[in-house]
């Protein structure tokens, strides 16, 4: 796997060349944040029911993360990002934060270089659909080193239909963004949808379960679908 240090490549441009699109993206809903992140609140409620580490992979303006852990028994909270705007955004969601925060600027490929093992909690959310199939299960083993016994890993990300290749998810991603996407202008739609077309590499439900399981994590589900089909929830402990 190719492991960039602070280096920008495609997969992380729209975020930090243009992260006005991200924001747009969140503030209008448009990949079910909300739905996905109360998902990820309700699995934490009921599995931790004591104090633990939280590693955010990816982690953005940590907006919705720093929300989801209030009223949680989250001590630690990890963000790695390779944005440093992002990173300042996060920083102040946390400011007031009880949980004590920790800021990484790094490619979140990097993560096992900066985490320590024994996390009790890793979530990534539309990152690792960037990586080649054999890259996110290198990807998966790595995170499988440093969970704790016990552990959870959760990730929220595209899914390919069964039988379908990549173009027809395009087409698919398309009908979808025209029906559903909001607050983008012509330039941002197009920007965005390039971003798409190029660099997403998403896998069938059954193939992101199969990854965890080669992986070496004994549990592996899916746990949430959100409304237009596009976007799946896994667990993996």
């Amino acid at each position: 796997m190719t492991k960039p240090d602070t280096k920008e490549d495609l997969s992380t441009k729209i975020f930090v060349k243009n992260w006005s699109i991200y924001k747009k993206i969140i503030e209008n809903d448009n990949m079910s944040h909300n739905a996905g992140y109360s998902k990820l609140k309700q699995i934490i409620s009921y599995e931790m029911q004591r104090p633990f580490s939280f590693v955010d992979l990816a982690c953005g303006d940590a907006y919705y993360s720093s929300r989801v852990l209030r009223e949680t028994n989250a001590k630690t909270y990890t963000g790695l990002d390779i944005s440093e705007q992002a990173l300042s955004f996060a920083r102040e969601n946390f400011r007031d934060s009880e949980i004590r925060a920790d800021f990484i600027r790094t490619d979140f490929i990097n993560f096992a270089e900066h985490i320590d093992p024994g996390a009790d909690f890793i979530w990534v959310g539309f990152s690792m659909h960037h990586l080649e199939t054999i890259d996110k299960l290198q990807f998966m083993k790595d995170v499988r080193e440093v969970l704790a016994d016990g552990g959870i890993f959760m990730l929220y990300e595209p899914i390919l239909l069964e039988g379908e290749d990549l173009s027809q998810y395009y087409k698919r991603f398309k009908v979808t963004f025209d029906k559903f996407w909001k607050g983008l202008n012509n330039e941002e739609s197009e920007y965005l949808l390039e971003h798409v077309r190029e660099t997403e590499k998403p896998e069938t439900t059954r193939d992101w379960i199969a990854l965890g399981k080669e992986a070496g994590f004994e549990n592996a589900a899916k746990v949430f679908s959100e409304r237009t089909g596009l976007y799946e929830i896994f667990k993996y402990k």
